[in-house]
C-alpha cells in the first residue's frame, strides 16, 4: 500500500510519496511530527491578532510638581547631637562641653579574685587620661591643636558661649598638638604620655589620649572626682573638628589612677572611669531663620517638607524607569574644603506638618521624631550632599521613592529633608523653594506609560 502526505512548515511546501510499512510510519510520524514544531528562523514572521499593533513608548520629562513646601526649625539641640562641633574658622566660634561624672573612692583589693570582696581605699590619686574621638576634620590641617579647660560643673543644656567667657580664658588644663603626635613613631609621646590613632584612614577620625598629672587632673575626695571640662581648637587653618558624643556611645571618657596598698606593697591601679554625664557645644552660630527658602542643618536643626502632585498617567505608568530630585542651592554652604553638607530626603507616613514622623535615616539611627519603619531602606530613606563652598545643583535620585507612592497610592507623597547627623553642622543649608520660579525644585522623571494590550 501507499500514501502521498503533504506536510507544511514555515516558508517551505514538499511533498513525498511513501509506500513504507506501519512500523517504520510510526517512527517517521514522530520525526515529520517534530519538524514540524521547530522555528524556521528565515520564514516571515505572522503576529496573531492579540499581538500590540504599536510599540512601547518612553516618556521623559521634567516637572514642577512640589508645592506647599515649608520649612520648621528646632529639632536636635547642642546637647541632643551626635556630635560636638568645635571650630575656629570663617567667623565660627564653637567649643565643646562635658560633664563628667563622680567614681568610687575603693577599689577591690584583688580585682582577679571570684571569692575575696575586699575592698580598699586609695592613698593617692596621681593622674588622670581623657580619650576623645574625631569624627570628622580636614587633614591638610596643621598644627591642630586641642586645648583643655576646666568649667564649672554647673555646665547644662541653657549654657551660653557668653557664660563660659571667663572659664575659657583662665582655667587652661593643658593643649596637645594633634599633628606632632601623630607623626611621632607610633604615634605615642613618650614624655607625656599623650596618644593620636587613626581608627579610619578615609574619614581622617582619631582617638585622642590626654594624660593628665595629679595636679592637672584634681582629684576632689569631697566631689569624688566629678568634673566639667571644655575644649577649644586651632589650627593654621581650617580648624574645625567634630567629636563624637555621648549619643554616639563614642564620648569623651576619663579614667582616674590612684596609689593603693595591697597588703603592704603599693600598687599602682585604675581608680575608676568617669562616666560621661553630660555633652554638648555652644557656639556663636546663629539658629537658623526661616524665610521663603527651604531650610536644612544648623543648631537647632531645621528640617523641610516638601509636598508632590504626581500626575496620574506617571503614577498608574507600567514602570518608573528613573526619578531625579532638582534643587538649587541659594548661597553655597559653608564648611570644610572637599566637604559635604550632608542630609537625607525621608518620606513620611503621614503629613502633619512639623510633625510628619519620617523613616529614620541610616546614618542617624538617633533621629527624633522619626518613626522606626525600614531604616536604610532607599525606598524610604536616601541620603544626599551639597558641596561645601559650590552653588551646584543638588541631583538625588529618588526612583524607589516615586516607585513606592506608585504602588500605594494612599500614602502621603511627602518628602521630609533632615541633616545628617541632625545637629551636625553649624550653618544650614538652603535651598530654593517652589516660591521662586526660576530655581524651584524639579522632579525629572523617565517613565513607560501603560499599554493596554489589544487595542489597535
Amino acid at each position: 500500500w501507499g500514501r502521498s502526505c503533504l506536510m507544511h512548515s514555515p516558508g517551505k511546501r514538499w511533498s513525498h510519496d511513501l509506500r513504507i510499512g506501519r512500523p517504520t510510519l510510526l517512527a517517521l510520524g514522530l520525526v515529520v511530527a517534530m519538524m514540524a514544531c521547530t522555528e524556521d528562523a528565515t520564514a516571515p514572521g505572522k503576529c496573531p491578532a492579540f499581538c500590540p499593533s504599536r510599540q512601547l513608548t518612553v516618556v521623559d520629562t521634567v516637572l514642577n510638581i512640589i508645592s506647599r513646601d515649608s520649612s520648621y526649625v528646632g529639632y536636635v539641640q547642642p546637647d541632643s547631637s551626635q556630635e560636638m562641633l568645635a571650630a575656629s574658622a570663617f567667623g565660627l566660634d564653637s567649643r565643646p562641653i562635658f560633664l563628667i561624672g563622680p567614681v568610687g573612692t575603693r577599689v577591690l583589693l584583688r580585682p582577679n579574685s571570684t571569692s575575696d570582696t575586699t575592698t580598699v581605699p586609695y592613698l593617692s590619686v596621681d593622674s588622670a587620661t581623657m580619650v576623645v574621638q574625631i569624627n570628622r576634620r580636614d587633614t591638610l590641617a596643621s598644627n591642630l591643636t586641642i586645648s583643655l579647660y576646666r568649667l564649672p560643673k554647673s555646665i547644662g543644656p541653657n549654657t551660653t558661649l557668653a557664660d563660659l567667657a571667663g572659664p575659657f580664658t583662665d582655667s587652661l588644663v593643658r593643649s596637645v598638638n594633634v599633628d606632632s603626635v601623630l607623626h611621632l613613631a607610633g604615634g605615642i609621646d613618650s614624655t607625656t604620655g599623650d596618644s593620636v590613632a587613626v581608627t579610619d584612614s578615609t574619614t581622617g577620625a582619631l582617638k585622642v589620649k590626654i594624660s593628665l598629672d595629679s595636679g592637672q587632673a584634681n582629684f576632689l575626695a569631697s566631689d569624688s572626682g566629678s568634673r566639667a571640662y571644655g575644649i577649644r581648637i586651632s589650627a593654621d587653618s581650617l580648624a574645625i573638628v567634630s567629636f563624637a558624643s555621648v549619643r554616639q556611645s563614642a564620648g569623651p571618657t576619663f579614667r582616674w589612677w590612684g596609689t593603693f596598698d595591697s597588703a603592704g606593697t603599693k600598687v599602682h591601679r585604675v581608680l575608676g572611669i568617669g562616666i560621661n554625664l553630660f555633652n554638648s557645644f555652644v557656639s556663636n552660630a546663629a539658629a537658623p531663620t526661616l524665610d521663603s527658602n527651604l531650610v536644612v542643618g544648623g543648631v537647632p536643626s531645621a528640617r523641610s517638607l516638601l509636598r508632590f502632585s504626581i500626575p496620574r498617567a506617571i503614577r498608574d505608568s507600567a514602570q518608573v524607569i528613573r526619578a531625579t530630585l532638582y534643587l538649587v542651592p541659594v548661597t553655597a554652604p559653608v564648611g570644610l574644603p572637599r566637604d559635604s553638607v550632608r542630609f537625607a530626603l525621608t518620606r513620611v507616613s503621614t503629613d502633619l506638618g512639623a510633625k510628619s514622623p519620617c523613616i529614620p535615616d541610616p546614618f542617624d539611627p538617633l533621629s527624633v521624631a522619626c518613626a522606626p519603619l525600614a531604616p536604610g531602606d532607599s525606598a524610604f530613606v536616601v541620603p544626599s550632599a551639597a558641596r561645601v563652598g559650590r552653588t551646584d545643583t543638588v541631583a538625588t535620585d529618588v526612583t524607589l521613592i516615586i516607585r513606592g507612592w506608585a504602588a500605594d497610592t494612599v500614602a502621603p507623597q511627602a518628602l521630609m529633608l533632615r541633616g545628617t547627623p541632625e545637629g551636625g553642622s553649624l550653618v544650614p543649608v538652603r535651598f530654593y523653594s517652589s516660591r521662586t520660579t526660576a530655581f524651584r525644585p524639579a522632579l525629572h522623571i523617565t517613565y513607560v506609560p501603560r499599554y493596554a494590550f489589544g487595542s489597535p
